[in-house]
């Protein structure tokens, strides 16, 4: 019985030092509405977070955000009577996607539905071959459903989810689902 169990533990041993190092799996953060600076979405069955990674492209090396918020200049000060852009992107992995909501005016909370390009609100889907965009997709009027849960100016939280279809050139599709975002802005 002992021989059994030194056995057992052994092989599993060895099994656990030998096993293929694989890429490790993204997994969409909780909803919350807590300013927890965090973000993801499924697109095309594929979970994309955002990654921080390094630019070395200008003069050395500097970190880049794979979470970005642009406010307009007056959206604080006018309660959001001004631009509000969210850019996800995952810098660790060389192949995958980047989105971008391009909200515009964002002064309440409730739903808000997508208009054609270049109006807003739109959704920017772009897929990356090897650290760079291949294949660009966009939303259309109705097909994406942006949901602003807390929007709180004393706090600076602004928390939503999002879903809907995004379409290339030819007109292909691609599904997003269980979005959401959690973003402090002060």
């Amino acid at each position: 019985m002992k021989k059994l169990f030194y056995c057992t533990i052994l092989s599993f041993l060895i099994f656990a030092c030998t096993k293929d190092k694989t890429e490790e799996i993204d997994v969409l953060p909780q909803i919350t509405e807590i300013g927890a600076n965090t973000a993801g979405v499924e697109i095309d069955g594929q979970v994309l977070i955002p990654g921080d990674g390094i630019n070395t492209g200008y003069g050395g090396a500097s970190m880049i955000k794979g979470l970005d918020v642009t406010l307009g200049p007056n959206f604080i000060t006018s309660n959001g009577n001004d631009s509000f852009t969210l850019f996800l992107k995952n810098l660790k992995r060389p192949n995958g996607f980047i989105l971008l909501i391009n909200i515009g005016i964002l002064n309440q909370t409730g739903n808000i539905f997508t208009s054609n390009s270049p109006s807003l609100p739109e959704i920017y889907v772009g897929k990356v071959i090897n650290g760079t965009v291949q294949k660009q997709f966009y939303s259309k009027e109705n097909s994406c459903e942006i949901i602003i849960t807390k929007l709180d100016f004393t706090s600076g939280i602004i928390s939503g989810t999002f879903k809907g279809n995004v379409f290339d050139e030819n007109n292909k599709v691609i599904v997003l689902k269980n979005g959401r975002f959690d973003v402090k802005i002060k």
